[in-house]
């Protein structure tokens, strides 16, 4: 057919018909595919705008025209031609190649003689470009409406998103509003801002179980006047010094003077922040002279104290160093109590008089030193392990994040007693410790460079360097 018909048309167009059983490599699109076929195909002129080649796709239940620029206006029917294709699939799958390949040659010829008689290559081209330029723009036209489509899926999603986020809040607000808590002296002050709250309210809704029960709502409504509103009342009062703001912010912090404060302000019209001044700087007076007593006894208390039965026989010959770590760990205790209002709340909230703290103060020393002890003998022989071994102290404060280190501490700290513990034991502790942390971190980031930093005894360990805030790597 190439030589004796389609070589005498104009252009010298060629043909040729490739059957493949499915689209080849495996997995590849099918229009790749035929497209691949077309270009590839033995034509003496690969490149030339009028070749044709019809591909038979088995396994796809495909037949295509392809075919080059020029000759689209011819094509572009046969290949939307179902019923036709449908019949040379079944001659092919039958087994009746030679009818199906004669059927289809003489289809491709007969309109390809009928184009050229008709209309000549000139205007076949010119019909060709015109409708690749409509597909282009059918293809550009499909591209906005699926642009605007999704556009509008997206706006109507976000439409919904707002709705229900509106719908949940305002909901959130009614559930919390209706327990009806808000004090009317809370409500008259020209400082409280009701939209201040509600966004306070909107942000900690999940804090607080979304305000579904009425303890729920006093609580949010007690640390959302703890935390904003209080201070920006204490900030108004010019006969408040800057350091007594500082002191009644602070001392609201402590629990029990911030829910004393938070009933008595609200029960009571009479009560100010003014009365409440008062109380707290004579409070901190003798908050700060029961301190000093406390610490200023505190180094006899422990020098005094025998300590021999609660540590391991093998260890006694640590027991300045223990009295040392007892005597610190104490002392920040008791500075921290001190710091956080606790010993401000017993004068003021329980209504302890100095001398009557002073009655007590055997009894707080001696409950400060037995909550410490554990704390301070642990220190020290997790320093005789670091004395032993720097590499592990190394390791612990340099290499770990700020959980993972809390991970290390704790886990070394289980089952530690002062009683029981030797430090050869404590170290194997650390050693198993450290391996089982560096282990889960390397697990956790597979995918990170391993630094090898020491061998021990017993398998090599890597650890993953994740640097916290003060790391010197």
């Amino acid at each position: 057919m190439n030589k004796e018909k389609f070589s005498i048309l104009e252009g010298e167009p060629e043909y040729g018909v490739v059957i493949t059983q499915d689209v080849e490599p495996e997995g590849n699109r099918i229009d790749l595919h035929i497209e691949n076929k077309f270009r590839n195909f033995d034509f003496k002129i690969r490149e030339a705008p009028v070749n044709i080649v019809v591909v038979f796709v088995l396994a796809q239940n495909e037949i295509s025209f392809a075919h080059g620029e020029k000759l689209t206006s011819i094509f572009d029917p046969l290949n939307k031609d179902l019923e036709l294709k449908a019949r040379l699939l079944d001659l092919v799958k039958s087994g009746n190649y030679n009818e199906a390949i004669i059927e289809v040659s003489d289809i491709v010829y007969q309109q390809v003689e009928q184009a050229y008689l008709g209309k000549g290559l000139a205007t076949i081209s010119k019909e060709s470009d015109k409708l690749r330029d409509e597909y282009v723009k059918q293809q550009e036209y499909s591209k906005i409406r699926y642009l605007l489509l999704f556009t509008s899926i997206l706006v109507i999603v976000f439409l919904v998103y707002i709705f229900y986020y509106r719908y949940k809040n305002s909901r959130v607000k009614q559930d919390f509003y209706m327990h009806g808590i808000l004090p009317d002296k809370l409500l008259k002050d020209a400082l409280f801002d009701q939209k201040d709250l509600d966004h306070w309210l909107q942000n900690n809704r999940k804090f607080y179980h979304d305000y579904t029960n009425k303890n729920e709502a006093i609580r949010a409504l007690k640390y959302y006047c703890l935390y904003n509103y209080f201070p920006k009342k204490i900030n108004q009062y010019r006969a408040i010094t800057d350091q007594q703001k500082s002191l009644l912010k602070k001392s609201l912090m402590n629990r029990k003077i911030g829910d004393y404060f938070f009933a008595n302000y609200f029960s009571d019209e009479e009560y100010t922040f003014l009365m409440f001044n008062t109380m707290i700087v004579d409070a901190q007076k003798v908050s700060e002279a029961y301190t000093e007593n406390l610490l200023s006894s505190l180094s006899k208390v422990i020098s005094e104290k025998s300590i021999e039965d609660e540590i391991l026989e093998s260890k006694w010959i640590l027991l300045p160093q223990y009295k040392l770590s007892m005597y610190e760990e104490a002392k920040s205790v008791i500075e921290a109590r001190h710091e956080n209002g606790d010993y401000l709340a017993e004068n003021m909230i329980a209504n302890l008089s100095y001398e009557q703290l002073l009655d007590g103060l055997s009894d707080e020393l001696e409950k400060v030193c037995s909550n410490s002890f554990k704390t301070a003998i642990f220190k020290v022989d997790l320093g005789e392990v670091y004395k032993l071994e720097p590499i592990y102290k190394e390791i612990i404060e340099n290499d770990f994040s700020d959980e993972d280190l809390s991970e290390v501490m704790s886990s070394i700290r289980i089952g530690y007693r002062t009683d029981l513990t030797s430090i050869p034991k404590l170290k194997e502790v650390v050693r198993v410790t450290i391996i089982n942390i560096q282990e889960t971190i390397r697990d956790r980031k597979k995918h990170q460079k391993t630094v090898v930093r020491f061998d021990f005894v017993e398998r090599e360990v890597k650890t993953i360097l994740r640097p916290k805030s003060k790391n010197r790597f």
